[in-house]
């Protein structure tokens, strides 16, 4: 057997090894996690708690949560959706429409997300934005464009600020106090795990400048304090609050985590985090029942969004 042989054959068994022991560390997790899942009850998968498929059976369910919420001590307001004003705004903003078009069923609750907190910031051209969790986002862009300083900021990033660019946690960004005027999550923050969610309220409290906003939209409020997560991820990554219900992801997505907080579980955990010199309020959007029959073939749930603003003095 020839020198080049032999070193093959080494090489061919090392891969045979590094695959096999990938394989066997996958199914390690992987098979217990399946089996959990298709040995669950009905009320441990997500599908159980989608609430955004029937729009009318359930908007009793969503004023109910409305009113729990002020019950809890928390300062709600309504809003209503202007589709008129919507679809203007989209006109405006073709970047974003044409970014979102090709998403299928959530195409429009994509757009609605920006379009509220556009709305709710009132951005000017002399604030500095920052898009939290931005991933590839158009907006940012699109902002830049017509005069607003604008950054997007991602733990997926290369750390550290790059141009208009930020790589970082958005629970310690490194960025300097009073940096920003303006902060918007886009269906992002109940992917925050662990107690990011809780970090990155008083972080903000830190970076926004007197006056300085946020928005967060969705809020996702439910009857109770769960977690989706999807069991094709490694749990041994996830964390999961003792006092919060694990959920099994039974949709197309897989997403690992996501967070669904009850309005006593916000109250405690994240509105009564948020710094004292900060006004918090949640807007409840009263007529999205309406939205949904509009836009039938489209799944719309941005019923809470959370604001709070920094006090100017």
């Amino acid at each position: 057997m020839s020198i080049r042989t032999r070193f093959n054959n080494k090489i061919k068994d090392r891969l045979r090894n590094i695959i096999r022991a990938e394989v066997e560390s996958e199914l390690q997790w992987r098979v217990p996690q399946l089996l959990s899942f298709q040995q669950s009850k009905e009320e441990d998968r997500q599908s159980f708690h989608d609430h955004t498929k029937a729009p009318k059976q359930y908007a009793l369910l969503y004023e109910n949560l409305r009113q729990r919420c002020e019950k809890s001590g928390m300062i709600v307001e309504t809003l209503n959706i202007d589709i008129d004003d919507f679809e203007s705004w989209l006109q405006e903003f073709p970047e974003l429409k044409n970014a979102y078009k090709n998403m299928g069923e959530v195409y429009i609750e994509k757009c609605l997300e920006h379009y509220l907190s556009h709305s709710l910031l009132n951005l000017q051209k002399n604030d500095t934005f920052i898009d939290i969790a931005a991933a590839g986002s158009p907006y940012p862009d699109a902002l830049n464009k017509r005069g607003v300083t604008s950054y997007r900021l991602d733990l997926a990033y290369p750390a550290g600020t790059h141009g208009k660019t930020i790589g970082a946690d958005a629970g310690d960004t490194k960025l300097p106090e009073g940096f920003a005027s303006a902060m918007a999550l886009h269906c992002a923050y109940e992917c925050f795990i662990g107690n990011a969610d809780i970090r990155f309220v008083k972080e903000a409290g830190r970076i926004l400048c007197k006056g300085g906003r946020y928005v967060i939209v969705p809020l996702y409020l439910d009857e109770s304090y769960f977690i989706t997560t999807s069991p094709y991820h490694n749990q041994n990554d996830i964390i999961i609050e003792p006092e919060a219900k694990k959920v099994w992801r039974d949709d197309p997505y897989k997403v690992p985590f996501c967070r669904h907080y009850s309005p006593d579980a916000f109250k405690t955990r994240i509105y009564d985090a948020v710094p004292s010199d900060m006004t918090r309020k949640i807007y409840f959007v009263a007529n999205l029942v309406n939205i949904m029959e509009h836009y039938q073939d489209q799944r719309i749930y941005c019923f809470f969004l959370f604001h709070c603003e920094k006090a100017s003095i």
